[in-house]
């Protein structure tokens, strides 16, 4: 029989290699709401405090020179948690307000969600879990199904 795995406290940042820096940040920090911190030459430090998330951004030393691409290995998307449907609305109008590019709010049997591009062709799916999506997957609430301690 295999040991229980050791703990794991969550979600603590992610690493995107990106082609323009500046552009990424300001997409991070403008349109998300992400904080920076103090850029450094190749790499820029984010966080998000109210969802106790880190993104770094790095373009590795001008080594990274082609968009995402998520038909290739590795990450397909990222999906941030929002409270429910009403706030996936109020996002929809601040990315139209702001000019982002978007898909519309659509619903699924797991819940709502809106897709967009940040720079260099990343997906990030902005998602309100459905209740009876939480409930089959063990959740009291959709809030729940965070990356994250309380």
């Amino acid at each position: 029989m295999t040991a229980p795995s050791p703990r794991l406290l969550g979600l603590s940042h992610l690493a995107l290699s990106v082609v323009d820096l500046d552009a990424a940040a300001r997409f991070w920090t403008t349109v998300l709401g992400f904080e920076p911190l103090e850029p450094a030459e190749s790499v820029r430090f984010l966080i998000h405090r109210g969802a106790r998330l880190g993104v770094v951004l790095t373009d590795h030393a001008g080594a990274v020179t082609h968009p995402f691409d998520e038909r290739r290995t590795g990450l397909d998307h990222l999906a941030l948690a929002v409270p429910g449907e009403a706030d996936l609305r109020a996002w929809e109008r601040r990315l139209d307000e702001l000019g982002v590019p978007h898909s519309p709010v659509t619903a699924t049997d797991a819940g709502h969600h809106l897709n967009l591009r940040a720079p260099d062709r990343f997906p990030v799916e902005l998602y309100a879990m459905a209740p009876s999506f939480a409930a089959v997957v063990g959740l009291a609430d959709p809030v729940d199904a965070v990356a994250r301690t309380h």
